[in-house]
């Protein structure tokens, strides 16, 4: 290697180092809402419900067969978990998602089983 680039590289390095350090992009919070995609494959109509800070908010309604996009109010994802609930209309199933951590911006893919206790609720990577 040439004396001219062994010099440069330490520099550089340091640089480098120094603007990584340097960037508040992932110091700023964010304020992207947190979603909830539901697909309905059961052959009810299902209410869904999010339980977060001891409050119980209902999100919505989606009819068999569809697709439903929901966003959960910050004030139940502020602390602690927050944890999803499914219903048929014209039942008194349910299914429930258990605990989920969600910050903002989380987007949860809620899939309604045919058999209800076979539904899913996973965070998205």
């Amino acid at each position: 290697m040439p004396r001219r680039v062994r010099a440069l590289v330490p520099t550089l390095l340091l640089c480098a180092v120094a603007c990584a350090k340097g960037s508040t992009e992932s110091a700023a919070p964010s304020n992207e809402p947190v979603r909830v995609e539901v697909v309905n494959r059961h052959p009810l109509a299902v209410e869904v419900y999010a339980f977060g800070t001891g409050i119980e908010r209902r999100l919505g309604t989606v009819e068999p067969g569809m697709k439903a996009s929901f966003v959960i109010p910050p004030n139940l994802t502020t602390s602690g978990d927050v944890e999803l609930q499914v219903s048929p209309a014209a039942s008194n199933q349910r299914f429930r998602s258990g605990g989920l951590l969600l910050a903002a911006g989380s987007i949860v893919d809620l899939i309604v089983a045919p058999q209800l206790f076979s539904s899913t609720a996973t965070i998205r990577p």
